[in-house]
Order: C-alpha cells, then structure tokens, then sequence
C-alpha cells in the first residue's frame, strides 16, 4: 500500500512430499511343487522390478480389484487468490495517482485499475470473499473512470489554459469570511451522490486538500487507502483517502482529485491551485499564471 506524505494544518483535530512407491514390492515369481514332502522348497529367482522414483508415473495399481489409481503428487499448489492479487493491483493504482504527473502516468493508473477489475471478476461465488469482490468492483470501476478521464485531459485544450486572460488571471476566488486570519471559500465538488457545495479553509500551508467525514458521505466518496499527514502540532495521524470526481473553485475545475478524509473543518490544498500564483486581496483569491 503506498503511502504519501500530506502536510495538513488544521484546526480541529483528526483517525509434502508423498511420491512413494508401494510399500511391499510386488515380486512376480514362480514357485514350484517341491520334489517331496521332506524336502526344502527351492523357489526360483524371483524376478524383483526396479523400484519407483519419485519421478516415477503417477498411477499405482490396487492389489485388491486391480484398479488403477492416481498417486499423490509431489507437490499441490494452493488455488490462486485472484481477490488478494485484485486489491494488490488497486493499491498499485492508488500509489501511481497520487503521484501521477502526465497522461502517460494516469495510463498506467487506468491499467492497473482495469487489471484490479479482471481479476475481481474471477473470483469464483463458492469463495468466502466473493461479496467483498462484487462490492470492490463497484468502487474500482468509479476509480478507473476517475483515472480514465485525468489520462484522456490533453494539455492544450485544458480549461485551465482555455481561460487564461491576457494578464494571465486563472481564477478569481471570493473569500467567504476569515477564521484565524485564513481565508474560508465556497467550493464545489462533484461525486458518487451528487454535487454538493461547501465552505472551506484556503491554507497556503497544506500540500492535499481534507473533506470531513459528513462531507465524504455527503458526496459518497468511496475510501480506497489510506495516507500519513502531519498535522498543525507536528504529529502524524492516518487518514483514508478516496477520489472526489471534480472540484470547482471560482471558475477553477480540476477532475480526479484524491482528497484525505478526517479533521472537523474542509480545507482546500495546493494540489488543487499549487501550479499557480497566488494574490490574497481583501475580498477575492487570484489565482494567475
């Protein structure tokens, strides 16, 4: 499971061998009447067939009815997990996104997505994991068109680059009010249920952005893994992480986001507006090339 670092500031606190041969060797011999009665038998040679290796043929025959049977062999191999190798791949997945910087990372995401998916599919309905299986291919099947559409976003007609001015001004984002000095901002934010609006913390200082946990269940954010953040005090607590499909934030839209989940208040990170410059005014946010 791949894990990354977020630096989050907060205000409120986060969470056998068996291949033997018979074990009394058959000997084909023939033994004949002795000459009398007094007289010490005198059988033959006896004819011995060489004794089986391990390499020998699987199948031994029953002295009783003359069946034939299998053997054992020398090694059985454990059925393959195709539910444990499905979640290993999915958590390859996560690792990628979470530090995916170009198309061609995000492909490789929506490869291992769709490799988590096939084998998911295999699990058979005799095997104890198989609820867990159809539930998890729901969630990764969300995940893989998450990743599908970062991987299909070409640079040049990103809205980002469509709606930059001619002073280079991205985004305007109107402040809200202030908490402690920190800007609070409305911003939007698409997933599984719906699209739902909310307030949040404009933190220069944090590297992800935090939803709270009424938040993910408003919007049916699906956990996928989780991650290390250090917090505002310095210590380092886990939070599940999971992928809000879009977020939008005066006039600003990313899709894909991966957001940790925890904390009492929403904070909107710099892997939402970290590529750009920023200008605090009294009322509003610039966000500018």
């Amino acid at each position: 499971m791949g894990h990354r670092s977020y630096l989050l500031k907060t205000l409120g606190g986060v969470g056998m061998l068996i291949g033997v041969s018979s074990c009394v060797p058959l000997l084909n011999s023939t033994v004949q009447d002795p000459p009398d009665a007094t007289a010490t038998a005198s059988a033959p040679e006896a004819t011995v067939p060489p004794a089986s290796s391990p390499a020998s043929p699987e199948t031994a025959s029953n002295p009783e009815d003359g069946a034939t049977t299998e053997a054992p062999t020398a090694e059985q191999s454990p059925p393959r997990d195709y539910f444990r190798e499905g979640v290993n791949r999915a958590s390859s997945a996560v690792a990628i996104g979470q530090s995916a910087q170009s198309t061609d990372d995000w492909n490789l995401a929506v490869n291992r997505w769709q490799q988590a998916l096939t084998l998911l599919e295999k699990v058979p309905a005799s095997s104890t994991d198989y609820g867990q299986a159809q539930t998890k291919i729901q969630e990764y099947r969300s995940h893989l068109a998450a990743a599908q559409q970062r991987a299909s976003r070409q640079p040049v007609a990103s809205p980002q680059a469509e709606s930059v001015r001619p002073d280079g001004l991205v985004a305007q984002i109107p402040i809200l009010e202030r908490r402690g000095g920190t800007p609070i901002v409305s911003v939007t934010m698409k997933g599984q249920k719906g699209t739902s609006t909310f307030p949040m913390l404009f933190d220069t200082g944090a590297t992800g952005t935090l939803i709270t946990q009424e938040m993910a269940n408003a919007l049916g954010v699906v956990v996928v893994d989780e991650i290390q953040a250090r917090i505002a005090d310095g210590s380092i607590v886990t939070l599940p992480i999971g992928y809000i499909t879009s977020m939008e934030a005066g006039g600003l839209q990313k899709e894909g986001i991966l957001v940790a989940i925890g904390g009492s208040v929403g904070l909107l990170g710099q892997d939402f507006y970290g590529e750009f410059g920023i200008a605090v005014g009294g009322q509003v946010i610039n966000l500018h090339k």
